[in-house]
């Protein structure tokens, strides 16, 4: 997606664009890494003031504060009180960061990256993939495996399983063809069962074997173990996705605010 100015009603969701389902912040986002890859802003060199942001992109001073924020935890710019925002550079260590305080998030996460599916079939799960899910051991789910990238053709990420609930295993063809786009999305549209909750786990462990070689990693590197539930209005799985994240590639932030007291 490509935004120049002064076309502001670009930043906003529009019929037929292919960024249409990501939250403004993430689309300012893009544009303003566009630039500074181009070298419209060169390392060293202050970005546009919030309030220049806010008027050539018609956002709020909230959106456009929360584009700088992941520009910063992302490496690509530094904020001083003050100061404004400095270029730091163009091409960041590769490390993926994602922040979430909000289920569109979470979900923005599977959106903004690239998930390469290696293969899909059924299979029983196993006496390791059910403890982790809470289902009976050898109850057959529809399995997905492949590695997921920040952009198609980029730097991988992770390595991803998932395992989809078997009364969606009718969209099996449909997945194996998926250009782009969240599983849970195609899940969603195509049986018009939404997500209506997510649990997240995060653990700190070794990378498997069969893992490490997919990503060309020694056997034992440390990894970050990241689970993710998806439920529907009745509490039932839906699918569940089993990631593990080289250490050095990937950090996560959650923001707490303190709840007003009643």
């Amino acid at each position: 997606m490509r935004l120049d100015p002064p076309d502001r009603a670009a930043v906003r969701p529009s019929v037929g664009d292919a960024d249409e389902t990501a939250p403004r912040y993430a689309r300012l986002v893009r544009v303003l890494r566009e630039r500074i890859a181009e070298g419209a802003y060169r390392v060293g060199d202050q970005l546009p003031t919030e309030a220049e942001l806010r008027d050539e992109f018609g956002l709020s001073r909230h959106t456009v504060r929360e584009a700088l924020r992941r520009l910063t935890e992302q490496g690509f710019i530094e904020r001083r009180q003050g100061s404004g925002s400095r270029v730091l550079s163009a091409n960041p260590a590769a490390q993926y960061s994602h922040s979430m305080r909000s289920l569109q998030d979470l979900f923005q996460y599977a959106v903004d990256t690239d998930y390469e599916i290696d293969g899909i079939a059924p299979a029983p799960l196993t006496a390791e993939e059910a403890a982790l899910l809470e289902l009976p051991e050898g109850s057959v789910w529809l399995r997905v495996r492949g590695v997921r990238r920040e952009r198609p053709g980029g730097g991988v990420i992770c390595h991803t399983t998932v395992h989809v609930n078997p009364r969606f295993a009718w969209l099996e063809a449909e997945m194996r063809t998926l250009k782009g786009g969240p599983l849970y999305a195609l899940i969603e549209r195509r049986s018009g069962t939404p997500v209506a909750e997510a649990v997240q786990t995060i653990r700190a462990r070794p990378i498997p074997d069969d893992i490490s070689t997919a990503l060309s990693l020694p056997p034992g590197f440390q990894a970050l173990h990241v689970m993710r539930r998806y439920y529907d209005a009745e509490g039932d799985l839906m699918l569940a996705s089993v990631s593990h994240h080289p250490a050095d590639r990937f950090s996560h932030t959650m923001r707490i605010r303190r709840e007003k007291p009643e």
